[in-house]
């Protein structure tokens, strides 16, 4: 790794996934100079967006992906030498989230050649002396300002008796038809868009017997004027097709349904011998001032300290829809949308 240590950078960046390359090339656009930020990243793949999450098929229009692509001028997508296999599909579809990272890696590698970059795990953040110290592996990054786009790790459950099938397995038909049999009882909890698209996988795969345990009835996205209802939490697009025809209107005699409340999971999850527990995501952060992970973050502006700042999965925005209901702001598009808009304060949002 080139040694970065003789310098005090204006900005770091720590995770190359799709947040972080938005935040390097939004700092770009507003003219901050590519001697000025560096990024960092353990392996510059998109992070979990690319390594884990391929085979799933999105909830956000390809339409919404282009825009995350050719809105942002310093991605230069314009000069990619040949049209990308997600451009020659239906604007108003959907696609499997692998056509997404083919163009994402590319953009990786130009971000690179323009900016530096440290290829390496980032597990202490401490400031001192007006900035900002990374330990990066066994360098020491030092930067005035740090956008921590660090992705999230899926949160677990933990019952006696019961083999986890871990979200990354479950979400990829490819693995999870080789962890599960069909002579398998498995649990589902939640019902959301990847609880969802787990059951169809594991009925896919030869599974003939699912309990989902759930605590809110299904939600469907459905457009109003200028706006969407249930956008983060609905379903959409052929997972909603498929839940529609396969649950709402006529359950599946293979799938059974509870409230996930005390008495039936004492009741019903004896039954099963494995589980998937797709129940949302803890921030992944390095050890911050040496108090372990990151401190709690404004839902409004993503600070978390000031010169400290979150992006991505990891530190979603909060928004309020029209009839007052809050949901986390989650997607590549809307990642884009929220860090422009709080760029000005963190340009302004000194140590």
């Amino acid at each position: 790794m080139k040694n970065l240590t003789n310098k005090t950078y204006r900005w770091a960046i720590i995770g190359a996934g799709p947040a972080g390359l938005a935040s390097a090339g939004l700092l770009l656009d507003t003219g901050i100079s590519p001697k000025d930020i560096i990024l960092i990243d353990p392996e510059f793949a998109v992070g979990d967006f690319g390594k884990y999450w391929g085979e799933v098929y999105s909830n956000t229009s390809i339409e919404l992906f282009l825009r995350f692509l050719k809105d942002i001028n310093s991605f230069y997508f314009h000069m990619r030498p040949a049209p990308f296999l997600i451009e020659s599909k239906p604007k108003d579809g959907y696609c499997q989230l692998k056509h997404v990272t083919e163009p994402l890696l590319w953009i990786t590698k130009q971000l690179r050649k323009t900016i530096d970059s440290a290829q390496g795990y980032a597990s202490n953040l401490h400031n001192n002396n007006g900035a900002w110290n990374i330990l990066v592996d066994d360098q020491q990054i030092t930067a005035e300002k740090v956008i921590m786009a660090t992705g999230a790790t899926p949160k677990s459950l933990s019952y006696n008796n019961i083999e986890e099938i871990s979200l990354y397995d479950a979400l990829r038909p490819s693995t999870l038809e080789k962890k599960v049999n069909n002579e398998d009882c498995i649990a589902v909890f939640g019902s959301s868009h990847s609880s969802m698209i787990i059951i169809k996988n594991l009925l896919d795969a030869g599974v003939k017997n699912i309990i989902n345990f759930y605590l809110i009835p299904h939600r469907y996205a459905i457009k109003m004027d200028g706006w969407t209802l249930y956008d983060n939490t609905g379903l959409k697009a052929d997972t909603a097709a498929w839940v529609r025809k396969h649950i709402s209107k006529q359950l599946d005699p293979r799938i059974k349904r509870y409230i996930s409340n005390d008495n039936n999971i004492k009741q019903y999850l004896p039954l099963c011998n494995k589980a998937v527990y797709p129940v949302g995501f803890t921030p992944r952060t390095p050890n911050i001032n040496g108090m372990g992970g990151a401190p709690h973050y404004d839902k409004n502006t993503g600070i978390l300290e000031p010169g400290l700042l979150g992006a991505g999965i990891a530190f979603p925005r909060e928004i309020t829809d029209p009839f007052g209901s809050k949901e986390l702001n989650v997607g590549l598009y809307k990642f884009m949308k929220d860090i422009r808009k709080a760029l000005p304060i963190w340009i302004q949002y000194d140590l």
